[in-house]
């Protein structure tokens, strides 16, 4: 890339702030556009159906060169790079080798062609008049990166960090990469940092996976069949548990599909050696009730396709559950999924099974940085400026509270979605844009319209009433769909009601007062015993 002289910047997150989900954050230099992830964000119960919502990216300058940069390979920062690929085509990829691996799939799931470039730590990336440093860090997933985005004609340099723990001792991997800091960031004179603010809530330093070695050492003493759940995409975790049920002499195997998928990308970007561990393919295991088996399962958050449903509901070949089945949840609740959570609980009580979580035994390490962690992470970088990102709107206040009770002579900034920093004014000035819905997304990837979800809203909470009135043979057809089964012995008396106001009431009056007349009718008929009124479509042939 050419380097131009130029310190234009704008900074704006479209998503991910205000909300858990949706990252995406784009730097703005005088010829690029540099956006950094595009994720997904899993919409609440009541949205019917919907797979997913994204940020609306039409609006983006598409006169600038465009390139999206991807920090990890988590959903909610990776999982709408399709659609962006499909807006822009032509547009140049940088992710980190685990992260291309995940992506890769997405896009040859859907015969999508891509421009995607490897990148590691030692790499060096120029847009106009900034150096962007990815930065090594730590957290639940292999390969992730923060930023460092430094000024070379001004004495500036920005810190993102979205999602990081501040580990210097992982298991697996290097620590978190503070000399990089050091050389290019903390000597700058404007240090704005933008960190996350997940875990806020959290007093403590946030443990190492390291840590959890010995609680998986003393489950696998027990002569038990053990499921264990956690996210899939937490690599080490899973390596930790299989390197640990090596030593103890345990059989491994794997229920979900997106297990074997993770594990498969992790093994073709030489994260993880399947073969140096006895996990056998499930249809290949010979005794499914052997205690030393030990089962890596999907659906740790309750989700209805997870594995751990399918076992809990009986429905997972070759499963039974008896009283002494083990059941190990390596996660915590993400907020909203407790009751199905506890659900799952329940249903293993019912059994007489055990249950081992992370309130009774060290077997789940954050991602996020607590408090703890934030300070240690703070004192090294020093930052002049702090604007809180990656978490709901009350986290963010909680942080801002937090620096500004710790480090008074930090200025703090609360920055929302559809707000920016430009850095044409020392050291920058906030600017508001219109806001975007996000597009909801359901199906095979399509975009469904808020009015449609309004439909179903209707149709789910209110049943469907269908009329067909040919008038020709003066024959009436009605369909009722969601309704109690009431309903039916008041049909007949509602096809007289059509029936009189079809070819007597109204029989002179245009076609469409008719069929409005009718349909308004129907619904005031149903109220009668129903307490509400069904949506209803009338059909005139």
């Amino acid at each position: 890339m050419t380097k131009q002289t130029n310190s234009f910047l704008r900074i704006y997150p479209l998503g991910g702030v205000g909300e858990i989900g949706s990252n995406m954050t784009v730097f703005e230099t005088e010829n690029y556009n540099i956006v950094v992830d595009y994720g997904i964000l899993f919409p609440y119960e009541d949205f019917f159906d919907i797979n997913y919502l994204i940020v609306d990216i039409s609006d983006l300058n598409t006169k600038k060169e465009t390139v999206l940069f991807i920090t990890h390979g988590h959903e909610d920062h990776i999982g709408a790079v399709h659609h962006f690929v499909k807006e822009y085509p032509q547009t140049q990829i940088y992710a980190p080798e685990f992260a291309t691996a995940l992506i890769r799939r997405k896009l040859e799931h859907r015969k999508l062609p891509a421009k995607i470039k490897i990148y590691t730590e030692i790499d060096v990336f120029e847009f106009d008049d900034y150096e962007l440093h990815p930065l090594h860090v730590t957290h639940s997933i292999p390969d992730t990166y923060g930023i460092i985005l430094k000024c070379t004609s001004e004495s500036r340099a920005i810190l993102f960090i979205s999602d990081f723990k501040f580990d210097l001792n992982p298991m697996f991997e290097k620590p978190f990469e503070i000399q990089k800091l050091k050389d290019h960031y903390t000597s700058q004179k404007d240090r704005i940092a933008f960190l996350d603010s997940t875990n806020i809530l959290t007093p403590d330093k946030t443990i190492s996976e390291s840590e959890l070695t010995e609680g998986f050492e003393e489950i696998f003493t027990r002569k038990q069949r053990t499921f264990i759940t956690m996210f899939s995409s937490n690599i080490y975790r899973m390596k930790n548990i299989l390197e640990t049920a090596k030593r103890s002499g345990k059989k491994i195997t794997t229920i979900g599909r997106s297990i074997g998928a993770y594990l498969s990308a992790a093994e073709e970007s030489a994260l993880i050696d399947l073969k140096e561990y006895p996990i056998v393919d499930f249809d290949a295991v010979l005794n499914y009730e052997d205690p030393n088996l030990v089962l890596l399962v999907t659906g740790s958050q309750g989700e209805f396709l997870g594995a751990m449903r399918r076992i809990l509901n009986g429905d997972q070949k070759n499963i039974t559950l008896n009283e002494n089945d083990l059941f190990v949840f390596s996660s915590k609740p993400i907020p909203g999924n407790e009751k199905k959570i506890y659900r799952m609980y329940n249903q293993i009580a019912e059994v007489g099974a055990s249950i081992l979580n992370f309130r009774e035994m060290k077997i789940h390490a954050s991602g996020h940085p607590g408090q703890e962690d934030l300070k240690a992470l703070i004192d090294i970088a020093n930052p002049t400026d702090y604007i809180p990102i990656h978490g709901e709107t009350y986290f963010l206040r909680k942080h801002i509270d937090f620096i500004n009770m710790h480090y008074p002579h930090i200025k703090t900034y609360f920055l929302e979605n559809f707000q920016g920093l430009d850095f044409s004014k020392s050291p920058f000035a906030f600017f508001n844009f219109d806001q975007k819905e996000p597009l909801l997304i359901h199906g095979d990837d399509i975009v469904i319209e808020r009015e449609k979800i309004s439909e179903r809203r209707k149709l789910a909470c209110n049943g469907l009433v269908m009329i067909s009135i040919n008038l020709k043979n003066q024959n009436i057809s009605i369909t009722t769909k969601g309704l109690p089964t009431l309903v039916d012995t008041n049909v007949p008396l509602h096809k007289d009601l059509v029936h009189e106001q079809a070819f007597n009431k109204f029989k002179n009056r245009d076609h469409d007062y008719t069929t409005e007349q009718i349909r308004i009718s129907s619904r005031t008929f149903y109220h009668q015993f129903l307490g509400y009124k069904p949506i209803v479509i009338v059909h005139m042939l």
